[in-house]
């Protein structure tokens, strides 16, 4: 849940929210719009403070997003709990690419303004892209049993799918897949031929700026680029 600090009846320099009930997929626009905030005619500045204990997901997109807050508002967010991104789907068979991992925070304010954006991840924070997905394993090769007098014939034997790569951790991209094993029929006799693994999917951002100016502050733990 979310506690705005609002002053009835009367206009307000700020907005704060306090986020105290994890969540997924939170948009700070609509939080402030709950609040009263017009991003089409305020220049109110916002503060947003996680707490401790509290953790904010993604599950198919950003964990935090701003939203298109008004250009001049200023964004202050403070993280003593966790804003974690999604980690990515594993890639499919036969040697398929691993997915990106979900991005932490993302900043989509509008752009020409004046606004002020700081970040601060507090002590025992954490602001954390979510892990790539894992290559999918590679092609299995086979071979005939043997070789007979006219040359390889007989039982054609499967090998194994190569095994799916690990999935990255916070912050990290995920393992390519491995390579994929012969069946024990004749060696020389192969009919189908192994294959590598497919590429881990990359890191979700810990904060996507979005070419935004923000600055952030760190005491806790970022995982994650921050670009």
């Amino acid at each position: 849940m979310f506690i705005p600090a609002v002053q009835g009846g009367h206009a307000i320099n700020s907005i704060t929210l306090d986020i105290t009930s994890s969540a997924s997929e939170q948009n700070i626009l609509t939080l402030a719009q709950a609040a009263g905030y017009n991003a089409a005619t305020d220049d109110t500045a916002i503060i947003v403070n996680i707490a401790s204990g509290v953790t904010i997901s993604g599950s198919s997109t950003h964990a935090l997003r701003t939203g298109a807050l008004n250009a001049d508002s200023d964004l202050t967010i403070n993280i003593t709990g966790s804003v974690d991104g999604f980690t990515g789907a594993n890639g499919s068979p036969v040697a398929g690419a691993g997915s990106a991992g979900g991005d932490a925070l993302f900043f989509e304010t509008a752009t020409g303004g004046t606004g002020i954006y700081i970040v601060s991840v507090l002590s025992g924070g954490n602001l954390r892209g979510g892990g790539g997905g894992g290559g999918g394993g590679g092609q299995r090769g086979a071979r005939l049993q043997y070789a007979g007098k006219f040359g390889c014939e007989g039982t054609l034997y499967f090998g194994s799918y190569g095994a799916t790569g690990a999935a990255g951790g916070f912050g990290q991209a995920g393992a390519t897949g491995g390579t994929g094993s012969y069946g024990s029929g004749q060696p020389g006799c192969e009919v189908q031929s192994t294959g590598g693994g497919g590429p881990g999917g990359a890191a979700g951002f810990a904060l996507r700026k979005n070419s935004r100016t923000v600055t952030l502050n760190n005491s806790g733990t970022v995982a994650g680029s921050a670009a």
